[in-house]
C-alpha cells in the first residue's frame, strides 16, 4: 500500500536545524497492521503525519500505491488523504459543540459523491458498529473517554478509508477500555483495513502483525509477530 524510500524530515530555523526523520525505508502491505514504537521525541508522530499527508518530507520518496506523492501540492495531498486515510488520536479531537452524530458526519461533508441520505445512513452504521449509537445525540463532554474514542474510530471509518493511522489511541484510557479499543482496531484490520499505529504500550503493540522500533529519527529494529 505504501513505501517510504530514504525518507527524511528536517526542521530548520534561522539558527537551528533538527533532523526528525533520518533516511527511513519502510513498506506497509495492504491489510497489514503495523505498530511503531520508540521513546518520546524519536520521530514516531512525525513519521505518522507524513504517512497521513498532513506533513511533507524534506527528502526521499513516498509511494502511495503506484503514485510517488513526494512533491505533491497541499491540495493534491488533501484530496488523496480525504479518499484514503482515516485518523484516530490519543486526545480524540472531537468538536465539543457538535453531537456524536455530527462529529462522525464531519468526515463525509466534503465527499460530494455521497448523497445526504447515504451520508446519514453511513454515520448510523458506523455508530452502531462501534456500539455508541445510543449516545448519538450527546455531546463529547457527556461521554466517558472510552466512548469518545469509539466516536473517534467511527469518524475515522465512516468514509471507508483504505488506511487508518492511530496515534496513541489508548494513551488516555484505562487498561480495560484500552483493550476494548484495540479489539475494535483488530476487527477493522481483520476486515481488510490497513492500520499503522504509534504506541508506547508493548501489550497493545502485540496486536500488530509487525512492530517497528524507532530511535533518534531512524528505524533500528523490526519484528514480526507469529500468528497462529
Amino acid at each position: 500500500m505504501l513505501s517510504l524510500n530514504r525518507l527524511t524530515k528536517v526542521y530548520r530555523t534561522t539558527e537551528v536545524e533538527t533532523t526528525a526523520i533520518r533516511a527511513i525505508d519502510l513498506k506497509v502491505a495492504a491489510g497489514e497492521f503495523v505498530a511503531v514504537m520508540g521513546p518520546s521525541g524519536c520521530g514516531k508522530s512525525t513519521l505518522l503525519n507524513i504517512v497521513g499527508m498532513i506533513d511533507t518530507a524534506t527528502g526521499g520518496d513516498y509511494w502511495f500505491g503506484d503514485r510517488n506523492i513526494a512533491g505533491w501540492s497541499e491540495s493534491q495531498l488533501a484530496e488523496l488523504r480525504k479518499k484514503n486515510v482515516g485518523f484516530v488520536f490519543q486526545s480524540f479531537n472531537l468538536v465539543d459543540e457538535l453531537t456524536v452524530f455530527e462529529n462522525v458526519e464531519i468526515s463525509l461533508l466534503y465527499h460530494q459523491d455521497v448523497s445526504t441520505r447515504e451520508r446519514k445512513e453511513r454515520v448510523r452504521t458506523a455508530l452502531e458498529r462501534m456500539k455508541i449509537a445510543h449516545r448519538q445525540r450527546h455531546k463529547p463532554q457527556q461521554l466517558s473517554g472510552g466512548q469518545q474514542q469509539r466516536v473517534a474510530i467511527a469518524r475515522a471509518v465512516v468514509a471507508r478509508p483504505k488506511l487508518i493511522l492511530a496515534d496513541e489511541p489508548t494513551g488516555n484510557l484505562d487498561s480495560a477500555t484500552g483493550e476494548e479499543v484495540m479489539q475494535l482496531l483488530t476487527d477493522l484490520n481483520a476486515e481488510g483495513t490497513t492500520i499503522v499505529m504509534v504506541t508506547h504500550s508493548h501489550p497493545h503493540a502485540e496486536y500488530a502483525h509487525r512492530i517497528v522500533n524507532m530511535l533518534d529519527g531512524a528505524i533500528v529494529t523490526e519484528s514480526v509477530r507469529q500468528i497462529a
